[in-house]
């Protein structure tokens, strides 16, 4: 099992780190990174050998814009001209090719895996969680764009499918599950169980031991096909349910300003999913019965002693430290 944490290429994430050695120095107890790809390292930062995984960029808003409804995604975005500038375009293919410049650096990059987030959320459904469309329409279309950008029928590089509570790929629906793991035509392919994500499918959990005990369960009910699927874990917990209900059931008005519009979209975002340590007893044990191929602490932090502080906690908790 390969043991990485996250980073992205923000200037706030590169900024705590004088230079590449400095960068190494963090990884001592880790095999790598698992990186997203969010500018230029322009310094040089990341070793491009430690880089294990990378998570591509993704779009919490999509399914309409692929499917081509782009008056819905005039009205949720805020206009044609606005539509162009998150898609860089008018047409599926922008998105497509966004993936593939992605996919292609990661390949170049040497990275084992990359991430797909299976996932369709509007700003508006993102507090509400009422949802335009169903797991099985949003997994319907990943399936038709992965099997378009990754064409041929098996690779080095494995495609791994994460797993968030809104409508795709939750681990709720086995139906669904099994519509992703056979649809999609490449073979080196799986799940990346996120269990915080995981999490919030259940706004009733309030203990880490409660959502311990609920991972468990849904992965148990969707099957032993399902537990072999799993070749990677983000691991954190976020128990932010009653947060999620309250905001849920009193959801605010969205301005109509976009930057005013986007700071309430990141702010309520990073409340609900707050990616802390999961130490509760009985964590290691879980991940030994996975026994994933790639496990990645995916924290957010605000500076890098707090993400020390994180990681050190997270160590400790599984006896790896």
């Amino acid at each position: 099992m390969k043991r990485s944490f996250n980073l992205t290429t923000y200037s706030d994430d590169l900024d705590r780190y004088r230079d590449r050695a400095n960068l190494l120095s963090a990884l001592r107890g880790f095999d790598g990174l698992e990186l997203m790809h969010c500018g230029e390292d322009v310094r040089g930062i990341v070793p491009p050998e430690k880089i294990v995984g990378v998570h591509l960029c993704f779009f919490p808003y999509w399914y309409d814009f692929y499917t081509g409804d782009m008056a819905a995604c005039a009205r949720n975005l805020g206009g044609p001209g606005a539509v162009r500038a998150l898609y860089g375009g008018d047409t599926r293919e922008a998105l497509v090719d966004t993936y593939r410049r992605d996919i292609d650096r990661a390949k170049a990059e040497g990275a084992q895996y990359v991430v797909f987030h299976v996932a369709d959320c509007s700003d508006e459904e993102l507090f509400t969680l009422r949802y335009r469309h169903t797991s099985a329409e949003v997994a319907a279309a990943a399936v038709e764009l992965l099997n378009t950008l990754f064409p041929e029928p098996d690779g080095d590089m494995a495609l791994l499918m994460e797993n968030l509570w809104h409508p795709g790929l939750t681990l709720m629906e086995p139906d669904v599950t099994d519509q992703l793991l056979h649809g999609v035509r490449y073979q080196n392919k799986g799940i990346l169980l996120d269990t915080g994500h995981l999490m919030h499918t259940d706004l009733s959990l309030r203990t880490q031991a409660e959502a311990l005990s609920y991972i468990r369960r849904s992965i148990e009910t969707q099957g032993e096909e399902v537990r072999r699927a799993i070749r990677g874990i983000h691991l954190h917990q976020s128990l932010t349910g009653a947060y999620m209900a309250d905001v849920a059931a009193h959801p605010p008005v969205l301005s109509s300003n976009p930057q005013k519009r986007m700071e309430q979209v990141y702010t309520h975002a990073f409340a609900c999913d707050r990616h802390q340590p999961f130490t509760c007893p009985g964590v290691r044990a879980f991940i030994d019965w996975i026994d994933p191929e790639y496990l990645t602490f995916e924290f957010i932090s605000s500076s890098r002693a707090e993400q020390e502080a994180m990681l050190r906690e997270q160590l400790a908790a599984l006896g790896m430290d």
